[in-house]
């Protein structure tokens, strides 16, 4: 019958983006990764950035005073591993409107790794395979940020 209001307003001030990565990532996301997004906002624009912090987290949704029965089953879609990103270059974020639609990548740095003496041939191999589908994820997200635009005004109607 009542249900109470509450708005949250944050102060105004834009450090970075705020991402989203699926559970499975909550393994390999670490403070100081370099990633890359392309917002609406901005279109045909890759932003450097790098992960600032990664919430020991996962959020699972919010909570909200309703009048309806939730059953558990229509909660089975996993929560987020929550990542704040920063631009690698000062004013790359200037021009986006604050809660534009983001796309993100992070990427793993196996550089060390791989000149560490006495590296197996397999470990060689593995780190080089991850390292190749990072690339193929960066050139995905360039195709993307030319893509977004025509999906967003001619394919939509918008």
């Amino acid at each position: 019958m009542i249900r109470s209001a509450g708005i949250l307003v944050p102060e105004e001030r834009r450090i970075g983006l705020i991402a989203g990565f699926g559970q499975i990532e909550s393994q390999v996301m670490k403070t100081g990764m370099i990633a890359e997004a392309t917002c609406i906002g901005k279109p045909f624009t890759i932003i450097p950035m790098v992960v600032t912090e990664v919430q020991d987290v996962i959020a699972a949704g919010q909570y909200r005073p309703t009048d309806q029965l939730i059953d558990v089953q229509q909660l089975a879609r996993p929560g987020t591993l929550t990542t704040y990103l920063e631009p690698l270059f000062q004013g790359q974020l200037f021009d986006i409107p604050p809660g534009s639609s983001c796309i993100a990548n992070a990427y793993t740095s196996n550089h060390d790794a791989l000149h560490e003496p006495g590296i197996s041939t397999w470990r060689w191999a593995y780190l080089h395979i991850i390292d190749t589908v990072g690339l193929v994820h960066a050139a995905i997200l360039r195709l993307q940020a030319l893509l977004l635009p025509v999906q967003t005004l001619v394919l939509t109607g918008h």
